[in-house]
């Protein structure tokens, strides 16, 4: 799924409570406790909205279900346009550095995510916005940037590890792994019983999910700063080179299969129903928003990827309503933030969908089953998303250097993997 200014000291029982509280998996989510709304809104009418997002991002259920009661509510109009990732990153930057009246509003994760659209002098500031005070603690985390709340974090919240599938773990006798060695253990028993231990949609880099390990490396505040100021590398980094030797080695010994190279985003659904593979780095959301498949056949267990030893989990990276100062219509984008930021609406959007809550008012929405299952295992393991929020110029698609060094026979070695990622990183940081 944001930068600089963090509010510090979040202890992690108090973050898992504030964040999935002491839940167990309901058969279906309370009915909405507001009857009427919360907040002023409405008076606006007969405009049309132009938002700006992913594709993926856009046709979420609860987002659809939020634009549409707007239209019904306000005669406002949401014009929806989808872009790809990359597409949707160059057009908002260009957009907002001429500063364009469209967009009136860009959906997309924060942190540095959002430097290539200078937020200070083009996103609106929220800080005052009567709704900040009912976000949770983690929540409002991912809205900070240079000390300013950006965006509405109007999103479900996930927790990401390794997906997998319970019956083929039931019926080779397998139990769910503990530690790196028992992982890879587990990996060489499905291959041996014919079946493809993880699916690594190697065709879309950003499904790596490098930053799953990268977090509990910088999880000190004193590496992230040092990191950030130049003083160290990822080639700098002890465990990191351990992590790029985890993706070859997966290669290598064939636990990603012979197709790895070509699976991408659209066939995960498919690869994880077809029984063909074991696992798949994850979050356990996904497969109530993606999977087309029975997600009761699936459970959530920690991500191996080399470290650290006893995996980990990582928690929600949410997605923001950004609004465009240039816009034109900023009254009517504004109207719009505080209609999704009010209980009386955001509970009926989130009605039925599987997420932690985000706001402290929020009642519609449940855990997940897997994460109830997990949940023990997941305070054990638990991280805050750091590295892919917060470090300066960070990027999925630096994962391209991974595969190069998964596929490399001879003269390129994990060191210069990860020389090639800081190059590209600190090259983006140039870049804005």
């Amino acid at each position: 799924m944001m930068k600089r200014a963090i509010a510090g000291g979040i202890l992690l029982s108090a973050l898992l409570l504030l964040f999935y509280g002491c839940s167990a998996a309901k058969p279906k989510s309370p009915a909405p406790a507001y009857e009427e709304p919360q907040y002023a809104w409405g008076n606006i009418t007969g405009r049309t909205l132009t938002v700006w997002g992913r594709e993926t991002d856009l046709s979420r259920s609860y987002m659809t279900r939020a634009f549409a009661r707007y239209e019904e509510l306000t005669g406002n109009t949401i014009d929806a346009v989808a872009y790809t990732p990359d597409q949707l990153e160059a057009a908002a930057a260009e957009a907002l550095q001429r500063g364009s009246n469209t967009p009136d509003l860009i959906l997309s994760f924060g942190g540095t995510n959002i430097d290539a659209l200078d937020p200070d002098q083009n996103l609106y500031d929220f800080s005052a916005a009567e709704w900040v005070d009912d976000l949770t603690e983690v929540s409002i985390n991912q809205t900070i940037y240079h000390g300013k709340v950006i965006g509405l974090p109007h999103w479900e919240a996930s927790i990401a590890g390794t997906l997998y599938n319970k019956e083929i773990f039931e019926k080779l006798d397998l139990t769910p792994p503990r530690t790196q060695a028992e992982f890879l253990t587990a990996c060489e028993t499905l291959l041996q019983n014919g079946v493809t231990p993880l699916y690594l949609p190697a065709a879309s880099p950003t499904m790596l999910l490098y930053q799953l390990p990268l977090d509990t490396l910088v999880e000190q505040t004193d590496t992230l700063e040092k990191l950030n100021n130049g003083e160290l590398s990822y080639a700098d980094l002890p465990g990191m080179q351990q992590v790029a030797d985890w993706y070859r080695t997966m290669a290598e010994s064939g636990y990603l299969g012979a197709s790895y190279l070509t699976n991408d985003w659209d066939g995960m659904s498919d690869a994880l129903e077809s029984g063909e593979y074991a696992m798949m780095l994850c979050w356990d959301t996904w497969l109530y928003t993606d999977f087309q498949g029975d997600a009761s056949r699936f459970g959530l267990m920690p991500a191996f990827v080399g470290i650290p030893e006893n995996g980990t989990f990582e928690g929600p990276n949410l997605s923001l309503m950004l609004v465009n100062r240039h816009s034109e219509q900023m009254d009517a984008a504004l109207d719009l933030i505080t209609f999704m930021a009010d209980p009386y609406n955001y509970n009926a959007a989130f009605e039925g969908i599987y997420t932690a809550p985000v706001f402290k008012r929020q009642v519609a929405g449940i855990s997940t089953p897997q994460y109830v299952e997990a949940e023990r295992w997941v305070e054990e393991n638990y991280r805050d998303s750091t590295a892919w929020l917060r470090i300066e110029g960070f990027s999925q698609s630096d994962a391209t250097c991974i595969l190069h060094y998964m596929q490399a026979r001879e003269g390129y070695t994990a060191e210069q993997c990860l020389r090639d990622m800081d190059r590209l990183r600190t090259e983006r940081i140039h870049k804005r």
